[in-house]
């Protein structure tokens, strides 16, 4: 798929990253339809992982052996590691949660990248996103409902989960990447995932007929899409601008939860998304003039 030529870098990054947003929708919408045909999450990680392998594979062959080459292989496996159980934490949250809500946890991945780049890579953070952080995480606390006393549902903890441990895969890629190429890192990951997934979906396996096999394949490819639909736009234009755009998928997801699926966001939900969106946006904004994520040997401001 090819944009317009005389398009500024801007405007081009931002139809990229709707295209990402509306495939990741799709990938959304195909999974929780494909639940409801009591199909295994397990089944549904190893069909979009496989779909990966699929799309990345003429790279691999054009670039040939030394694209899969490593030089830090045990913190390459421990990306991978945490990015597979992302995805089942993710795909379980997607599927048991309203579209909305799972959207709008997902979104808190920023926060735990701050909080980590600091822990694993040693880097710097001002005072003021220190603050924006802690309110994102109050935002979070408010979209557990916490009326009654109850504990948060498994799904919901689920949702969590995978935002933290998609913060550990962001952080560590960030690492990797003064030495890995990109193709390198994306093919271990699915890799990995397909190979680690595959007993656990095959032990759940329930036959799908020709339709829902088209949906199978439909969901992967769309989550292939939103992933290279995104990386894209990133290298396209400005990453803040970007991150904005990103937060579409919000409003896509109130809508086709409602649309298709009979899901009414309630207060909870939206004041909650709210506070994150706010936090987050303001997180990516400071880091476009003070960039967060960086060592203090460089010297640069926090």
């Amino acid at each position: 798929m090819s944009l317009p030529a005389n398009l500024s870098p801007n405007a081009r990054g931002a139809l990229w990253m709707l295209a990402s947003t509306g495939c990741f929708t799709a990938m959304a919408i195909l999974l929780k339809i494909l639940v409801r045909e009591d199909y295994p999450e397990s089944q549904m990680v190893f069909f979009r992982c496989a779909a990966g392998m699929v799309a990345v594979a003429p790279f691999l062959l054009r670039a040939g052996p030394a694209a899969l080459a490593v030089k830090r292989p045990w913190v390459v496996l421990r990306r991978c590691a945490f990015s597979t159980l992302g995805f089942f934490a993710g795909f379980y949250a997607f599927a048991h949660l309203p579209l909305a809500d799972s959207q709008a946890i997902s979104f808190s991945r920023v926060l735990f990248v701050t909080v980590l780049a600091v822990w694993l890579l040693k880097e710097r953070v001002g005072m003021r996103r220190w603050v924006a952080v802690g309110i994102g995480f109050a935002g979070v606390l408010v979209m557990l409902r916490p009326t009654g006393g109850e504990a948060p549902s498994i799904a919901v903890i689920a949702a969590l989960a995978s935002a933290f441990l998609f913060g550990v895969t962001l952080v560590t890629v960030k690492d990797l990447t003064r030495d890995h190429s990109t193709l390198t890192l994306v093919a271990w990951t699915n890799i990995f995932t397909t190979v680690v997934g595959l007993p656990f979906a095959f032990l759940a396996w329930k036959q799908p007929d020709l339709t829902d096999f088209a949906l199978f394949l439909a969901m992967g490819f769309a989550g292939v899409g939103a992933q290279s639909c995104y990386v894209r736009a990133l290298s396209s234009a400005d990453a803040s601008l970007m991150g904005l755009i990103d937060y579409v998928r919000l409003p896509l997801a109130i809508f086709f939860g409602w649309l298709i699926f009979a899901e009414k966001p309630d207060a909870f939900m939206l004041v909650g998304a709210g506070v994150i969106i706010a936090s987050t946006v303001y997180i990516t904004w400071r880091e476009t003039r003070e960039p967060a994520l960086t060592s203090p040997d460089k010297g640069n401001p926090p």
